[in-house]
């Protein structure tokens, strides 16, 4: 048996849940494939959840399940596992889009334990001035060359993945994480940690939203945030603190400090209006973890 699982937060993802059991459908009655989709919310503050609840009652084989209270992104992953029927796990995020008719099909070809299918940015002027598009357009191009070699735990991203049940509850999420960022991060090195590889197929997934700039910016802050925390932890999976380190060795730190002290707010300013620039975003990133290091 198969289990399509969707985390969702306060987003309508009714149009990837009727593309999911449509393929799964056809599989059915083609292959006789047994399966099941399982929606859980993830305590929705916003009305649209029950949007999404509706869709999934009106599709055969799907489940809505509601939290009532947000509970992290971890915590909800490993407790869809926990839950779901199958042998084989697929977990995917609500705000991607399936762009295969063979999504489905290309999963359940592959033998491996634990596998992601990866994700495409499709060229898209309506979003061209938007930051969370601009980066990962460009960060699609610079993974395409870790797609086959041992840097794949390195680049593991939980947005479109599927996982052999028994492996993913023998090696769960981390719960201790509840801000936002990073859990897929720990979570490769984890594996790889304990022998287990992560394989890459072609099997993308294309972002259906994002969200502006204002609010990846604040979601970057947090994500830095939990980095900061989990440095030891992490260490060389990131390259965010690779950089960190240098520039340390360097003692180049206290520097910089002052620099982001002068510069912040109009480098914040330019990422949050209507022509963000990459590099900015770049040096702002790093710059704002020294910043949390100067509070430690």
């Amino acid at each position: 048996m198969l289990s399509i699982l969707i985390p969702t937060f306060e987003y309508d993802c009714s149009d990837l849940l009727t593309a999911l059991h449509l393929q799964c459908e056809t599989l059915a009655q083609k292959e006789q494939l047994d399966y099941e989709i399982i929606v859980a919310d993830d305590g929705s503050n916003h009305p649209v959840w029950q949007t999404v609840q509706s869709t999934a009652l009106s599709l055969s084989h799907c489940t809505f399940v509601r939290q009532e209270h947000n509970i992290g992104r971890s915590r909800i992953r490993n407790y869809l596992a926990q839950i779901a029927k199958g042998e084989r796990l697929i977990f995917i995020d609500s705000h991607m889009s399936i762009i295969s008719p063979n999504y489905i099909q290309n999963y359940l070809a592959t033998d491996a334990d634990i596998c992601q299918g990866g994700y495409v940015t499709e060229a898209n002027d309506k979003w061209n001035g938007n930051l969370r598009y601009q980066y990962e357009r460009r960060a699609r191009q610079l993974n395409r060359k870790h797609e086959n070699n041992a840097e794949t735990n390195r680049d593991f991203h939980t947005s479109n993945f599927m996982v052999k049940r028994q492996l993913f509850l023998a090696h769960p999420l981390d719960e201790s994480i509840r801000r936002y960022g990073y859990e897929d991060v720990l979570y490769g090195k984890q594996l790889y940690e304990n022998g287990i590889k992560v394989k890459n197929i072609d099997n993308p997934v294309a972002f259906a939203y994002f969200e502006s700039n204002s609010a990846f910016v604040q979601k970057t802050e947090e994500g830095i945030t939990t980095l900061h925390e989990l440095r030891d932890r992490i260490g060389g999976f990131s390259r965010l603190l690779i950089h960190e380190q240098r520039l340390r060795k360097w003692h180049l730190t206290t520097p910089l400090f002052g620099v982001f002290s002068l510069f912040r707010q109009s480098m914040r300013d330019n990422l949050c209006g209507s022509h963000p620039n990459l590099h900015i975003f770049d040096c702002y990133k790093l710059l704002f973890l020294l910043s949390l290091d100067r509070h430690d």
